[in-house]
């Protein structure tokens, strides 16, 4: 007896149907990679939008510092601690750590786990900004950048740049301008970013613009 055209058996049909199993699979992991590139892309430039905001935020208060009379070395003092937050690892004080088990963990784990670890262990040392908070009136207080940096200094601090206007007329536009370099290799930790962004590095910039009325009441030097 012929076989009838068009007809295909069971095993046939079988083989058709993993082919179009495997092909959905195919096309399911490309869409989540897809998918996941898309939301990397978007946390990244969410970390970026968030570090600009910390240089205007810099801006700002370097331009409220001026507009009140202070003097170019403490407006500039004013922009640094505004800029803290995109400022890495604190490295003064260097603050000895003595705790054995800390180090151990220090050493063989991630920075998360350690976190984990020590929020289980003690939760009071959440606010493990208190150092820093402790230490920002004394670096205000200083009185020339050698004594600053010996009381507070950071990674990133020598990255921060700030472009403060000279002697100003009273009701003059006050326009103070902060720049950071942003090593995206510290902020984002892996390569993936190179997918992109072309550079290493991307400059970001904050800026404010303030009424000055310091003229009124200050003679201004331009120190």
């Amino acid at each position: 007896m012929s076989r009838i055209r068009g007809w295909r058996g069971p095993g046939a049909r079988r083989a058709g149907g993993r082919r179009r199993a495997g092909q959905s699979l195919i096309e399911a992991c490309l869409a989540l990679l897809i998918l996941c590139l898309v939301f990397m892309g978007f946390f990244q430039v969410s970390q970026l939008i968030g570090a600009r905001q910390v240089l205007y935020h810099a801006a700002a208060r370097g331009a409220r510092a001026k507009m009140v009379g202070f003097n170019r070395f403490m407006v500039d003092k004013a922009i640094l601690v505004a800029a803290i937050p995109n400022a890495g690892r604190m490295i003064q004080p260097d603050i000895a750590n003595e705790d054995t088990a800390l180090r151990e963990w220090l050493a063989t784990e991630r920075a998360g786990v350690v976190w984990d670890r020590v929020m289980e262990a003690d939760p009071g040392m959440a606010d493990v900004h208190e150092v820093e908070r402790a230490r920002i009136p004394d670096f205000m207080g200083a009185e020339y950048w050698p004594w600053a940096f010996a009381v507070l200094d950071y990674d990133h601090w020598d990255t921060v740049r700030a472009t403060v206007p000279g002697m100003m007329n009273d009701g003059a536009p006050l326009d103070v301008s902060v720049r950071q370099q942003i090593d995206l290799r510290r902020l984002f930790g892996v390569g993936i970013y190179r997918l992109f962004y072309a550079e290493d590095i991307l400059e970001l910039e904050g800026e404010s613009r303030l009424e000055a009325h310091y003229p009124l009441y200050i003679e201004d030097n331009n120190w």
